[in-house]
């Protein structure tokens, strides 16, 4: 009885493995196209400074951003100040902690209406491979990196990159781990900010496409 039973299960599975097969054949062109979606080769350009809304960190655009951020300093200063996105870059490149950013090559800046995107090419090597799982075997040692999110103002001296979005070589992760991952990439807090050092000159920001507001006091109704 137990032989038969036992040829019966055989039987059973040798029947699912063929309708598996079967299967797999005769979808092979849809589930080939979104393997090759998935796994296939992506665009790892970082996106160009010749852009007018990206710009990158540079000596020169860093000395000016600290020039317009100290004229808020003075009474008889300006209420706001704009800084062009190769002087936001060159804030929030100087801004981040050096655990973090020495992991963090090519630095670009895009301004959006609202958010800020930071792209650059990330050591890989800074990820667990317990943290995005199997794709952990397929990183090259740099790959392209997009975090995304609104830039807020906290304490004096202090900036919040909150990260909504990211990316790592294409692939965009959903919400419930862009938290984790950015605490892992970004060294972002538990509520998925990046803490950024900036001047206390400024206590509010508003952020477009062409520049960055740093306003001296806040706002009404903001």
């Amino acid at each position: 009885m137990n032989g038969c039973l036992k040829g019966l299960f055989r039987l059973a599975l040798l029947a699912v493995a063929l309708v598996a097969a079967l299967t797999a054949w005769w979808f092979r062109e849809p589930l080939l196209h979104a393997a090759s979606r998935w796994l296939g080769p992506r665009r790892t350009a970082l996106p160009p400074v010749a852009d007018t809304a990206v710009g990158a960190p540079t000596p020169k655009a860093l000395s000016s951003s600290q020039t317009k951020v100290d004229r808020l300093k003075t009474p008889a200063g300006p209420d706001s100040v704009v800084l062009s996105p190769n002087e936001i870059a060159s804030m929030i490149g100087s801004g981040i902690d050096w655990s973090v950013r020495k992991s963090f090559d090519s630095l670009r800046v895009e301004l959006l209406e609202g958010t800020v995107a930071v792209y650059c090419r990330l050591d890989t090597r800074v990820i667990p491979p317990d943290a995005i799982g199997p794709l952990a075997g397929m990183l090259n040692p740099m790959e392209p990196l997009r975090i995304a999110g609104p830039l807020r103002i906290g304490p004096p001296g202090t900036a919040r990159f909150t990260v909504q979005e990211l990316s790592l070589r294409g692939f965009p992760f959903p919400g419930p781990l862009v938290k984790q991952l950015a605490q892992r990439v970004a060294g972002a807090d538990s509520s998925g900010a990046v803490l950024l050092r900036v001047s206390p000159a400024f206590v509010e920001v508003a952020i477009h496409p062409t520049g960055v507001v740093l306003y001296r006091h806040r706002r009404s109704g903001s």
